[in-house]
């Protein structure tokens, strides 16, 4: 953490370690991750009370952006509420990018003594679903795999790019799985990867090329060799109904996500 974010963080401590609706101050984002810039943003997660939280959730205010802290160049603080309560939930059933967004973070003020015992929880992997992730995750690499050829035989542009982000994910995903490491989202997804100890040599001059130049040969060998890491051959993996319970027919259990409103 660079001075000018030391300032910025301990006027705003200054401000709302005293606000009776927050239990608890987190240091979350890229300060906490280790990817921080000169011009980060500053990342706090507040935590709530559960009146409170209730309150903003009803109201649709749990982010919010404070611009007139910060003192260096475009910095401003970024602010996300949650409660205890919704923290146990994350603990027990979030998403890997919801468990990632407390990993690292620093816990910088307190007045409720469940608090850390409830952090420590959240940001753990869910190693039971090891297995079942690392299926699913190569079914949907090759099945974008397929994607990618159908764009190169039809010159359809879109869903090459589409093809080469969702073959990147989930050629990564299956890496960060191997290795018992949260997915990060997007933004981080990369340095991520790179950090992950046990992958094969050359995946990541694989990516390299095919973020470059992403043609269906560079992903078979992405492909190859992801399946020669966990030990499978491309014919015993039943991508095709998999891929149709994640992808086409996930609608029948809980509602959609967005993109396929």
């Amino acid at each position: 953490m660079l001075p000018h974010h030391q300032t910025a963080l301990d006027k705003f401590l200054s401000l709302y370690q005293a606000k009776q609706e927050f239990i608890g101050i987190l240091l979350a984002g890229s300060l906490a991750h280790g990817y921080e810039t000169a011009d980060s943003d500053i990342d706090i997660i507040l935590v709530a009370t559960e009146d409170e939280y209730r309150k903003r959730s009803q109201d649709q205010k749990l982010a919010f952006s404070l611009w007139d802290i910060c003192e260096y160049k475009n910095g401003y603080i970024d602010c996300k509420v949650v409660s205890l309560d919704s923290l146990k939930e994350v603990a027990a059933k979030g998403s890997d990018a919801a468990r990632y967004a407390f990993k690292d973070s620093q816990l910088l003020h307190s007045r409720s003594h469940q608090l850390a015992p409830i952090l420590s929880q959240v940001s753990q992997f869910p190693a039971d679903q090891q297995p079942d992730r690392q299926h699913r995750f190569t079914c949907q690499l090759l099945a974008w795999k397929w994607y990618l050829s159908q764009a190169e035989q039809k010159n359809n542009p879109y869903l090459r790019h589409l093809a080469a982000q969702k073959i990147t994910l989930f050629a990564c995903r299956i890496i960060l799985n191997e290795n018992s490491m949260l997915f990060p989202y997007h933004k981080w997804l990369l340095e991520e990867t790179k950090r992950a100890p046990q992958q094969p040599t050359k995946f990541q001059s694989l990516i390299d090329s095919f973020l470059q130049s992403p043609t269906f040969e560079t992903a078979q060998s992405i492909a190859d060799c992801i399946l020669e890491f966990i030990q499978l051959k491309e014919k015993e993996v039943d991508w095709p109904n998999q891929f149709m319970t994640d992808s086409e027919l996930n609608w029948l259990h809980h509602p959609p996500p967005v993109d396929d409103l």
